[in-house]
């Protein structure tokens, strides 16, 4: 990903999860991908209209990305599946730190040499990190890699290994299936 902002517009098709809960989304061009983002999970600003707001392009598994478009924003800007939207995609200079999830951040608050380890991490090392905890599909799979997670970190790993960021090797990651209408 390039260090510092860059902006690029594109057309795409507004699309509903199957999953009600992920709602509206878009798939970002794999030409746009393929130049403007890292292969793995990154935030990036986008603009939709008179909108804009900041979404977690998520990996699709084919090299691309996808995000959720705001209900707020979809309603503002009067914008529902099946229509076509152009964005503009600006990628941030400087990741925001990720969110961890409560049983990792519990994990890790509780183990000093962890912790040490983490604050050394950088910002995109930590969101490949909770994105692969993340990932798993199952709850007890989460946890006993969250466990994982604070032992490698105790022990002075600052990558996750093993984890394709990206899918596309893993055929791990997807877009989300679209509802029929």
């Amino acid at each position: 990903m390039p260090p510092k902002s860059q902006s690029t517009r594109f057309t795409a098709t507004i699309r509903r999860a199957k999953d009600s809960a992920l709602g509206l989304f878009a798939l970002v061009p794999a030409s746009v991908s393929g130049s403007s983002l890292r292969r793995g999970r990154v935030t990036a600003r986008i603009a939709l209209g008179g909108a804009s707001f900041e979404a977690v392009m998520e990996p699709d598994g084919q090299l691309g990305h996808w995000f959720r478009i705001p209900a707020s924003v979809a309603e503002d800007e009067t914008i529902a599946a099946g229509d076509s939207a152009a964005f503009v995609l600006t990628t941030l200079a400087h990741q925001p730190e990720p969110n961890l999830p409560a049983a990792f951040r519990n994990l890790l608050e509780a183990s000093e040499s962890a912790q040490q380890t983490w604050s050394r991490t950088t910002t995109l090392a930590k969101i490949d990190w909770v994105h692969w905890l993340e990932s798993a599909k199952q709850a007890e799979t989460r946890e006993k890699r969250a466990i994982d997670a604070i032992d490698m970190l105790a022990h002075g790993k600052t990558r996750v290994c093993c984890f394709d960021p990206s899918g596309f090797y893993s055929k791990s990651l997807s877009a989300p299936e679209e509802a029929e209408d």
